[in-house]
């Protein structure tokens, strides 16, 4: 009887769409001096999320764990549906850069955890889709760290 049953569910149930993600992010100037205008011309363009490790949650809570390329590229197979992107520390319930979290606002910790940080609309086409983050960080402005080390 199981057995007819899922030779009874609609095979859309089963379909998988490829989906190709470029994620983008811009460059936050982390220098002390003043930069000049070329330099922050350069910052304004966006550069590939490269090498970030990423979770991938769908909304009946299955996870993949995977990396962006050199490129900043995802490509990656999905059920049709709608899924939240979060870097690796955030879903881990780690700190931005690793650290210990004695150096960390715990509260602040908190809530950077529970942000989401991009979604994925699945559709059932194959599709390809670029996202542009804004989540660079300096020694300085990590979030949520106590003690910043400000450039000199």
């Amino acid at each position: 009887m199981k057995a007819l049953f899922f030779l009874l569910l609609p095979f859309s149930l089963f379909a998988q769409t490829k989906v190709n993600v470029q994620i983008l992010q811009k460059q936050t100037y982390c220098g002390g001096a003043r930069p000049n205008p070329e330099i922050l011309a350069d910052l304004e363009k966006p550069k590939p999320f490269a090498n970030k490790k990423l979770v991938i949650v769908s909304a009946n809570g299955k996870i993949c764990k995977t990396t962006t390329n050199a490129n900043g590229y995802l490509k990656i197979k999905l059920k049709v549906g709608s899924y939240k992107v979060y870097e690796a520390w955030r879903y881990n319930k780690q700190t931005p850069d690793g650290t210990d979290a004695k150096n960390f606002d715990t509260e602040c910790l908190k809530q950077a955890w529970g942000k989401v940080d991009m979604t994925i609309d699945a559709q059932k086409k194959s599709q390809s889709v670029k996202i542009e983050i804004d989540d660079a960080y300096c020694n300085h402005t990590i979030p949520c760290l106590l003690n910043p080390q400000y450039p000199q």
